[in-house]
Order: structure tokens, then sequence, then C-alpha cells
């Protein structure tokens, strides 16, 4: 015969762990951006380190965007 419980839902994530993984993601596109701006200014032989500021740049704004679509995914995920 069939079992008429019902199904367990799956435990949330724990929030420390969800903001962890989201600041080590948020290091490693800040990192590479500064690397690949430093890479451009070598191969270009740019002494005043324009690539490297503005690559730097676009990987913080592109973390940031990434950092409040995580916060807004929880809250909804929260509403639920």
């Amino acid at each position: 015969m069939k079992n008429n419980q019902p199904l367990k839902k799956p435990k949330p994530r724990n929030n420390y762990l969800r903001f962890s993984g989201v600041a080590i993601q948020m290091g490693a596109i800040i990192g590479l951006g500064a690397w690949a701006g430093s890479a451009l200014d070598a191969h270009y032989q740019i002494t005043n380190k324009l690539f490297t500021i503005s690559v730097t740049l676009l990987a913080v704004a592109i973390s940031m965007y990434l950092v409040i679509k995580e916060v807004i995914n929880m809250s909804k995920d929260d509403d639920k």
C-alpha cells in the first residue's frame, strides 16, 4: 500500500552560508577584474594603469549587481 505521509520540505539553506558564498564570488570577480586589467596594461604598455582601474571598477559593479540580486532572491524566499 502507498504511504500517505506528506513529503518533507527540504531545509532552507543557512543565510550565513549563502552570504559567505556570495562574498567569495565577489572577491573572485574583483580579483579576476584586477588581474585582467593589469594584464591589459602590461600588454599595451600603458603606464598610468587605465585598464586596471576601469576593469576593476566594472568588476565591482558586476559583483554588486550579483549581491543585490541574491538579496532580492533571499527576501522572496523568506516571504514564501
